[in-house]
């Protein structure tokens, strides 16, 4: 072994072997590194409750905006059939049944022009879920709650077609937190 002018080492190899294993063993450590994280695919999650049917009826409305049941409704079923897990049928098939409740519904202002001038509304919305097996035995329930900010015009038709818009996006928002919440092992 020699050594240059500058300091560096000249005529030292390794052997290639010993450059081979040092590779090898950090090949190894990155696999099991990657294959240990407990990492998997969101689709693959099985249900809390394993359901092949399920009736969904109407859902009661107890609040003042007349209507939005049918919304909340179908966005549920729609969810659920998109799923492929369970499939929602008649209430004399189904093995349980999902009724909801639109329990809350708020308004406030998010921005104002001045103090009384309102520019932009928040909406929230809560539901009740609750999954009952044929006997009436609680199998699943949950309380959701979402939100959405819409834009307040000077026509009243046009902001109360603002405010529908946000609530049909709450409304598909909360059939997709309850299938997430239902298809996850809490």
């Amino acid at each position: 072994m020699a050594m240059q002018g500058d300091g560096a080492v000249v005529g030292h190899r390794y052997p290639e072997g010993g450059a081979r294993c040092r590779m090898i063993i950090v090949m190894l450590l990155v696999v099991i590194g990657l294959s240990g994280c407990g990492y998997r695919f969101s689709g693959d999650r099985e249900p809390v409750i394993d359901l092949k049917t399920v009736h969904i009826p109407p859902m009661t409305n107890t609040t003042t905006k007349v209507g939005i049941e049918t919304q909340f409704t179908n966005d549920l079923i729609f969810e659920v059939n998109r799923s492929g897990k369970s499939e929602v049928v008649d209430r004399d098939m189904a093995e349980a049944v999902l009724e909801g409740v639109i329990r809350d519904l708020r308004t406030g202002s998010v921005a104002r022009r001045d103090i009384s001038t309102t520019l932009q509304r928040r909406v929230g919305v809560t539901v009740d879920l609750i999954l009952k097996d044929r006997q009436g035995k609680v199998l699943w329930q949950s309380s959701l709650r979402d939100s959405e900010e819409y834009t307040v015009l000077s026509d009243k038709t046009s902001t109360e077609g603002n405010l529908r818009q946000s609530l049909a996006v709450i409304s598909r928002r909360l059939a997709e937190k309850f299938h997430y919440r239902f298809t996850t092992s809490f």
